[in-house]
Parts: structure tokens; C-alpha cells; sequence
């Protein structure tokens, strides 16, 4: 079980250098892990998840009377141990993309080319995560979709096939996620100055060792929070539509 007190007090000061994929990650429980860098003034906060101990969460803020929340809200609710921002969203709040969560369909499939979903499929009892193009997820056979149990659809992606991808050239806080192998996620906070996209891009696929990347949505919706005490976290300046939340597994 996650220790919510386990180290958070050492994580929350600490900074450290751009390290390799593997190397300066505090242990926060049984398959949870950070790691702050510096860049430049900008600060990445990352959170290392395996998902053989964890499962996704898609929280939907929509409830009566409210269409976006605060992301510790959506995190509280879900009674999950960490949280990041997720999809875009409207000028009325409405989410935009994929969202599936326990294998329901909350939100569905923008017919977006260049976004893609980041998918946990339980098979066998087994779960595994991927980023697929829109297209790509589409062309799955039944079988395979019926497998889904959780589903965000965002874009661009970062990192494909280990490759870092050619992006608009843009500057903002980002946050994104990234698959090292299909157990294995890794949340992106960036706050501090603003990070070019192809910068961000390069080091996924290089210093952090992703496979696949995906930007979520990114600027004043960057969030990210972590329980403990005191939490980690990455305030955001507004409130989301919806949040990708660690739960543990029972």
C-alpha cells in the first residue's frame, strides 16, 4: 500500500540536476517514485507509476452545478494518491476527447488525426498501457477495444516508437505523460518559465527514456498533485475538466 507519508517532506525541497532515465528517483511506496529537475528556470516534477500496482482513473468534474474542479478535488474524489491535468476543453467547459474510465465511456472520440489516446487494456489479467494515433485506435478489432479500461485522448504526442517527434514551435507550462514500456508511466509537471514543445519532445525521448509521449492539455491547466505531507504539487492557474488519477490497486 501507498505510505502517504513515506519521504514527501525530502521530495518536496529537493531539486535535482537532469539525471538519466533510472537514476535520482525518491521512493515514495510500493511503486511509486519522484524526481524534480531543474532546466534552466524551469522545474520538471515527474512521478514514476507501475502500473502492475496501480490503475487510471478518469476523474470527470461534471456533476450538477459544477464543470470544472480543482485538481486536489478531483484527486480527493477519486481516492486516488496522485493526479494530473487531462483533456482539453471548450469555451462552455465541456470536455473535448476520449475519456474511459473502469472501462466506461464518459466522453467520446474526437476524429482529431493528430491526437491520440493513451490506453490501459486489461487482457488475461493482465494490464497494458499505449499511446495510438486516432486512427489507429479505431482500426483495433472489437476484441481489443472491448478490453479498454481506460482511455485519455489528447494531443500531440511527443515520443513515438522512442523517437522524439517535430512539434509547432510553442513556450508554455506543460504536462504530459510518457510510457517506458507498457507497465510503466511516468506524470510530467512542468512549471517556472515556459518549455518549448520540441525541447520537451527531445528530452522525453532521450534523458527520460519514453517510448511514447503525449502532451495533455498543457498552460494555465498544467497541474499535478501527489498526497503526502505536505503534498507535491503543481498548483495550475485554473481549474480542469477532468483529471488522469493513480489509484491503487486493492
Amino acid at each position: 500500500m501507498f505510505d502517504r507519508a513515506c519521504v514527501l517532506g525530502l521530495c518536496s525541497v529537493l531539486v535535482c540536476p537532469a539525471a538519466g532515465a533510472d537514476e535520482g528517483w525518491t521512493r515514495l511506496g510500493s511503486g511509486l517514485e519522484h524526481r524534480r529537475e531543474a532546466h534552466g528556470w524551469s522545474t520538471y516534477e515527474l512521478v514514476r507509476v507501475d502500473l502492475r500496482r496501480f490503475r487510471l482513473v478518469a476523474a470527470d468534474a461534471r456533476r450538477e452545478g459544477r464543470a470544472r474542479a480543482s485538481l486536489p478535488a478531483l484527486l480527493a474524489e477519486a481516492g486516488g494518491v496522485a493526479a494530473i491535468n487531462g483533456t482539453f476543453f471548450d469555451a462552455d467547459d465541456r470536455p473535448l476527447g476520449l475519456l474511459v474510465s473502469d472501462g466506461r465511456q464518459l466522453n467520446p472520440l474526437k476524429r482529431i488525426s493528430w491526437w491520440a489516446v493513451l490506453g490501459v487494456y486489461e487482457e488475461g489479467g493482465t494490464r497494458r498501457a499505449d499511446v495510438q494515433l486516432t486512427a489507429d485506435f479505431l482500426a483495433q478489432p472489437p476484441e481489443r477495444r472491448a478490453a479498454l479500461r481506460f482511455g485519455l485522448q489528447v494531443g500531440p504526442r511527443t515520443v513515438a516508437d522512442g523517437a522524439p517527434l517535430k512539434l509547432k514551435v510553442q513556450t508554455a507550462d506543460r504536462s504530459a505523460v510518457c510510457l517506458r514500456g507498457p507497465e510503466e508511466l511516468v506524470l510530467v509537471a512542468t512549471h517556472g518559465a515556459g518549455v518549448e514543445s520540441n525541447a520537451l519532445a527531445a528530452w522525453m525521448a532521450g534523458p527520460l527514456g519514453c517510448s511514447a509521449g503525449l502532451m495533455l492539455d498543457g498552460g494555465p491547466s498544467t497541474a499535478l498533485r501527489v498526497s503526502g505531507e505536505p503534498p507535491i504539487d503543481v498548483a495550475g492557474g485554473a481549474d480542469v475538466a477532468n483529471a488522469l488519477v493513480v489509484v491503487p490497486l486493492r
